[in-house]
């Protein structure tokens, strides 16, 4: 299962009372997948749909499906702000699982600029 740093927590709570919504939650979503694993989308949300599991750390919940579950077991949703900015990023302790790796080819095997495949395996250039 996924867990929620101390930080991330504190800042859950600040955007959804910031937003008005602070009864709200966040959810993360995985999409798509192809050499360099899935991407995540975090979005704000009312309410747990059937099969969700629901995460919950000093009054800051998020939701996840279930295929999304099962992807980030054993992740960390943490938040982070440097001289590039500030976000919430997803994060494997144990090491990331299994697959992902990226090899040189078309378009879809080439990292993207916003960090490429995750965890630093592709060698495409």
């Amino acid at each position: 299962m996924i867990t929620i740093s101390e930080i991330a927590a504190d800042k859950i709570k600040e955007i959804l009372k910031v937003e008005g919504v602070p009864e709200h939650a966040l959810r993360v979503t995985a999409s798509g997948g192809g050499c360099c694993g899935p991407s995540y989308e975090i979005m704000i949300d009312d309410k747990a749909g059937d099969g969700d599991t629901i995460v919950e750390k000093n009054g800051a919940r998020l939701f996840v499906d279930e295929a999304t579950s099962q992807k980030l077991d054993g992740a960390e949703l943490g938040f982070i702000s440097d001289e590039r900015g500030e976000g919430f990023v997803i994060g494997f302790p144990n090491g990331a699982p299994a697959g992902g790796s990226c090899g040189c080819g078309g378009e879809e095997s080439k990292p993207k600029s916003s960090g490429g495949c995750g965890s630093g395996g592709c060698a495409c250039g």
